[in-house]
């Protein structure tokens, strides 16, 4: 089989893993803040930091502006959740 075969059936079952998690209408940035945050978690509701985030190589080469847009269009569209109070830096996976 080509590269060129398997990068189009990966594309395939990734745009088709998108629709099944809820993710086809999220910006790649967004989708790449929420697997870090899944990947951290372990793909549990527990918390992870801000700053582990932001240092996990899906997101690192996201400006913090973008990060924090995705944040807040994940935890509108309830992919991932903000913990504790206004200034705190943790997030979750919702179930």
């Amino acid at each position: 089989m080509s590269n060129r075969l398997v990068f189009a059936r990966l594309l395939e079952t990734i745009t088709d893993m998108e629709q099944d998690v809820g993710l086809a209408d999220f910006t790649a940035n967004d989708q790449q803040v929420y697997a870090a945050v899944v990947l951290l978690s372990d793909d549990t509701n527990k918390p992870v930091s801000i700053h582990d985030i932001r240092a996990h190589y899906l997101v690192r080469n996201i400006p913090m502006p973008t990060v924090y847009r995705s944040f807040n269009r994940l935890i509108s569209g309830k992919k991932i959740v903000h913990i504790g109070g206004e200034r705190s830096g943790l997030y979750a996976i919702t179930s």
